[in-house]
């Protein structure tokens, strides 16, 4: 911004100092008794052609600097942008290791648990919150048959809010088409949930 702001005024300046010259050679010859010669003539018409020069050149500068600007700001724009979608990567690698974190220990408590109804519920919140794009099937086709284990005595047993809790969780939660054993978990995934809408409405 300084240096558009110098050259505009010494487009300016060259400018004034052109006026001044042909004010200066038109009050010489008029003084000269309104004798224009031939050198002054020539000096005019060089000092007008300087005008157009300057005015051209100096467009031209303030072009090039207003460009250079324009083309400053598209590269900032654009570092802005690979900033943030290197922020949005790295977030949703962290976002995704934290939910493996979550569903390691959700699954390991299951294994802790001494009442079934906990290990039920920690093994179904190990599968649901855990990030499964990565396609370890080994691991879900484990807590899903767990799952499945426990709820066979479960099910049986306890109230009808743990029944819907597990449906709806179920029922939304997908599973990744490329990962391993995928019929394996589909078809222990469409049991569970035949098993636990039987004699049970589920909530919309």
């Amino acid at each position: 911004m300084k240096d558009k702001n110098k050259n505009i005024i010494i487009v300016v300046t060259c400018i004034a100092t052109a006026l001044i010259c042909i004010v200066l050679t038109f009050w010489g010859n008029w003084k000269n008794d309104g004798v224009l010669t031939t050198d002054a003539f020539m000096a005019v018409l060089a000092t007008f052609i300087g005008i157009c020069a300057t005015l051209i050149v100096g467009v031209q500068i303030v072009s090039f600097i207003e460009l250079k600007e324009v083309r400053t700001r598209m590269k900032a724009v654009q570092e802005e942008r690979r900033l943030l979608k290197e922020q949005q990567e790295q977030f949703s690698k962290e976002m995704s290791n934290i939910r493996v974190i979550l569903g390691n220990a959700l699954a390991l408590s299951a294994v802790t648990a001494r009442n079934k109804t906990i290990a039920f519920e920690s093994y179904l919140s190990s599968i649901v919150v855990e990030d499964w794009s990565s396609g370890e099937g080994n691991i879900l086709l484990y807590r899903y048959q767990k799952l499945s284990e426990i709820a066979k005595t479960v099910i049986p047993k306890d109230d009808t809010n743990l029944k819907k809790r597990a449906y709806n969780n179920l029922s939304f939660f997908n599973v990744p088409t490329n990962i391993e054993h995928y019929n394996e978990i589909m078809a222990l995934h469409h049991q569970l949930l035949l098993d636990l809408s039987s004699n049970n409405q589920p909530t919309e």
